[in-house]
């Protein structure tokens, strides 16, 4: 066998200064599997998530739930999180709007939810899920050649306002239960209630 060398190539690599990145990059990732999925459009179908009584007027769900989304994904854990989305122009450019909704926006849009958009936003999900199976390759959603399913109950320790459900937990402290139902790498229910109270 003939010695194998490192040759020159014509490619030349600089590393430069940029301070136009991003650190929500990796949202084109989202918004391209949520635009494979129709999630957008499937987000506006369901009436039940809109409360505005001028349509024309405001943020529609597809905006607010997406900027949920886009702030989960980007290590957002609060309301704040989400406005600060506005502080990066590729992530309004990705997303399609001149400007996201600020904390109090959203959570007026969250208070005005229902059982039965909640329902909905849930039997979407469930939707999602089996659509991530049928596209994904079999080997990534397996562990060891089996398809795990795991229930978790995390306590979620409150304080402040008395809210409605928490209770004394096994602990001592005044929680909400967490009940999620997952399948594979994918959290497919979730319900939020009473500490020690089983969850359907």
């Amino acid at each position: 066998m003939a010695a194998i060398t490192k040759k020159e190539t014509r490619l030349k690599l600089q590393f430069v200064a940029n301070p136009d990145h991003s650190i929500h990059a990796g949202l084109v990732a989202v918004e391209a599997m949520a635009r494979r999925f129709d999630l957008w459009h499937k987000l506006r179908q369901l009436a039940c998530l809109d409360p505005r009584t001028d349509k024309k007027r405001g943020y529609g769900p597809e905006v607010i739930v997406g900027q949920l989304i886009y702030a989960l994904c980007s290590v957002g854990g609060g309301l704040s999180d989400s406005e600060a989305l506005n502080d990066d122009p590729l992530a309004r450019e990705r997303f399609g709007v001149a400007k996201f909704a600020d904390p109090t926006q959203v959570g007026q849009w969250l208070r005005e939810q229902s059982e039965e958009s909640v329902a909905a936003l849930r039997q979407l999900l469930h939707q999602f899920v089996v659509w991530v199976w049928q596209q994904a390759q079999p080997q990534r959603l397996l562990h060891a050649g089996l398809r795990e399913v795991f229930f978790d109950d995390t306590q979620l320790e409150v304080s402040g306002k008395p809210l409605e459900g928490a209770a004394i937990n096994y602990n001592g402290d005044r929680a909400l239960s967490w009940q999620t139902l997952w399948v594979g790498p994918l959290r497919c229910d979730s319900h939020v209630g009473r500490p020690k109270d089983v969850s359907d």
